[in-house]
């Protein structure tokens, strides 16, 4: 069971990672998805501090990729090709037709 098995395992508790910017700086997210696709683990995230809009039922959320690994450390970055962001975008609406995924 690879890693991306080991974080869908709790799909009914909220799943929180911690994130290492470039400058040494910790943002926490929630996983609202997870997927593996071409080879590739990607996640759909929100930070935990996000603010929803008043009577609204919609935030933002980025999709990131896991893009290496060191012992423990899993290494992940931002979608930023269009092209592969619109490919994984629509994998997620797929798996949750109330994803209204915009960029």
């Amino acid at each position: 069971m690879d890693k991306l098995d080991d974080l869908l395992e709790f799909e009914d508790e909220d799943i929180i990672i911690v994130i290492t910017d470039g400058d040494g700086n910790e943002h926490e997210y929630i996983v609202i998805d997870a997927i593996s696709h071409k080879d590739c683990n990607y996640m759909l995230v929100t930070p935990v501090t996000y603010e929803e809009e008043e009577d609204s039922d919609t935030f933002e959320a980025s999709i990131i990729k896991e893009t290496g690994e060191e012992g423990d450390e899993v290494f992940y970055s931002l979608v930023d090709d269009d092209n592969e962001f619109n490919e994984v975008a629509a994998l997620f609406m797929e798996n949750d037709s109330d994803y209204g995924i915009e960029i």
